[in-house]
């Protein structure tokens, strides 16, 4: 649904496709008959339940992933010339790149997530999520350098996994930076085991963006609900919408702050500072990483910047939305 266009325009073209441990669920495949429809599928999951529960495959392997992948190896013969399809895979990615709007005076949220990456590159970072928009958005613009240092509840949809997953990442890895992308609806839900980061002393680091709303939600009532508000503002009821700076229909900012989430988080005794301006998001991004111990950094972004490529639920890779 918010996977890279040309990955997605890929599964289209391709004539064989591996899965591996996944899910054929809705958010994956979108319209379940046009999905790899020209595709030969090889599924392989140790969940029996999971192969043909959706997309038949052509052949389904009950099997753990590593061993599968080490008999196939035994067998799989070299292909024949197939340059032309990695250029067009190269050309599609060249094509489609994730972008976002780099000219906005205001820090939109691909932009402080992609800035942390680029100050975390030489350091052993592990980085947990949320659920929404920002979870999407760690994933595409945060570049992971090792694996198994991205934790996501994926398609659990787990609203409040990205702070106590932080715990136990910073308790199993104790001088390494540990990092909660979240936002303010998903960090909410746990905002309580601040007190367990100081009791505990981990010195996990919040990055929060705060848009004041529901995000993806917000973004599904923009693009299919007329922008109609199903109790997605997180704020007081009585508080109207206001543009910010740079303001367009994508840069809006709610009109007042709530909560105050640096004092929760100093009430908690952990460091914490508020970001809005693009030019000093670097190095309030600086003090959260070489801060000693816990640290909130409450990044104000605005509410409707969307999550794309999108491809509407139950649409096709034809109906992918770039802009």
């Amino acid at each position: 649904m918010h996977g890279s266009a040309y990955a997605n325009y890929a599964v289209k073209d391709c004539d064989l496709l591996i899965a591996l441990g996944v899910r054929f669920d809705d958010r994956v495949t979108g319209h379940l008959a046009s999905f790899a429809k020209n595709a030969k599928i090889v599924h392989i999951d140790v969940d029996p339940s999971e192969l043909n529960k959706n997309k038949i495959a052509h052949i389904s392997i009950r099997s753990d992933v590593k061993f599968a992948l080490t008999e196939l190896n035994k067998i799989v013969e070299a292909p024949e010339d197939i340059s032309a399809w990695v250029k067009h895979c190269g050309d599609l990615k060249a094509k489609h790149p994730f972008s976002y709007d780099q000219n906005f005076d205001g820090i939109l949220q691909q932009h402080a997530i992609r800035t942390l990456s680029n100050l975390t590159k030489d350091r052993e970072t592990y980085v947990s999520v949320g659920v929404g928009q920002h979870q999407m958005w760690a994933a595409q613009f945060f570049q992971f350098r090792r694996p198994r240092t991205w934790m996501s509840s994926s398609g659990l949809g787990t609203m409040g996994f990205g702070l106590p997953c932080a715990m136990g990442i910073q308790a199993a890895h104790p001088d390494a930076l540990v990092i909660d992308i979240d936002g303010d609806g998903s960090f909410q839900m746990n905002i309580q085991e601040l007190a367990t980061l100081r009791c505990e002393k981990l010195p996990v680091k919040v990055l929060l963006l705060n848009n004041q709303h529901l995000g993806m939600v917000v973004q599904w009532e923009d693009r299919f609900m007329g922008s109609n508000r199903a109790h997605t503002y997180l704020g007081p009821i009585d508080d109207e919408e206001a543009s910010g700076p740079g303001s367009t229909v994508a840069h809006t900012y709610a009109s007042k702050r709530y909560p105050d989430f640096v004092q929760i988080a100093k009430g908690y005794g952990l460091g914490a500072a508020t970001v809005r301006k693009k030019c000093d998001l670097e190095g309030a991004l600086l003090e959260m990483i070489n801060y000693p111990g816990a640290y909130v950094l409450d990044v104000e972004v605005p509410y409707q910047e969307h999550v794309l490529p999108m491809i509407p639920s139950g649409k096709t890779v034809d109906d992918m939305i770039l802009a």
